[in-house]
């Protein structure tokens, strides 16, 4: 059994300024509130979650870190993982310069497994862009640790009914708690969902959503192989109104990215 990256007893405190990141790029936002918008992405390896609907890989293809330069080129340079915090700062730096962005996202997998070196990294970064966070929502404390430096939090609610695993509705209520407890940072949710999808699980979402004004996003699950959704219009007009009896602002988004075929 592989041993987690965050309680392997060999790790010391340099080696928590290194994580394996699997590319970096400039590309379009393709999901939530701020769609359409130019990012620098980071996109970290492995994920704690198994969800049924993830196209994800969680390693690159040689193991190492690639990066797209120039935006948009296709060709790649390759760095060794793990990846040093201070080379990571310089490849965002120079991917900045590229263009305007509007923020540098950090995914993955989950980014929060590496708190800590997000935590070495997210200070450096906030000086240059808004920093912000792709992330399933389940790990609270993690979040605590790097919460003063992030901007926007991306935050999935894992809905049972696409992601297949077991529902994970307390720890959402924890992260979604803290990540209000920080009066600049933004959160919004973001919710995969399908035509298993039940309004007993949208109840769920009003009970770890306390604030209305939080942004509501419903991303319907969309195919990798034919870019299709499966679910019947009927469904998504009735998960929409539901939570808009709720919420100020609930929109549909699909993943757009995908439609655009960039990375």
């Amino acid at each position: 059994m592989a041993i987690h990256p965050l309680t392997d007893p060999s790790l010391t405190p340099e080696s928590l300024k290194t994580a394996p990141v699997q590319e970096v790029f400039s590309s379009i936002q393709g999901e939530g509130i701020y769609v359409g918008k130019r990012q620098v992405f980071v996109r970290f390896a492995h994920c704690h979650l198994k969800c049924a609907y993830c196209d994800t890989p969680m390693t690159s293809p040689t193991g190492q870190c690639h990066v797209e330069t120039p935006p948009g080129s296709g060709i790649i340079e390759y760095h060794h993982n793990p990846l040093s915090a201070e080379t990571l700062v310089e490849i965002i730096q120079s991917l900045l310069k590229t263009a305007k962005h509007h923020s540098v996202s950090f995914t993955g997998g989950e980014p929060l497994l590496y708190h800590q070196f997000l935590r070495s990294v997210f200070p450096d970064i906030q000086r240059l862009s808004k920093t912000y966070l792709e992330t399933s929502g389940t790990q609270a404390d993690f979040l605590e640790s790097v919460l003063p430096w992030t901007d926007i939090i991306a935050m999935d609610i894992k809905l049972p009914s696409a992601t297949g695993e077991a529902p994970q509705f307390e720890n959402h209520a924890r992260f979604y708690a803290t990540a209000q407890s920080h009066p600049t940072t933004e959160c919004f949710i973001k919710l995969v969902f399908n035509q298993r999808t039940t309004l007993e699980e949208l109840a769920e979402v009003r009970g770890i959503v306390t604030h209305r004004q939080t942004p509501i996003i419903l991303q319907p699950e969309t195919s990798l192989s034919d870019r299709t959704v499966s679910i019947l219009p009927s469904q998504v007009f009735a998960a929409e109104n539901y939570l808009t009896q709720y919420f100020d602002d609930v929109r549909v988004i699909p993943q757009t990215h995908k439609m655009l075929n960039v990375l």
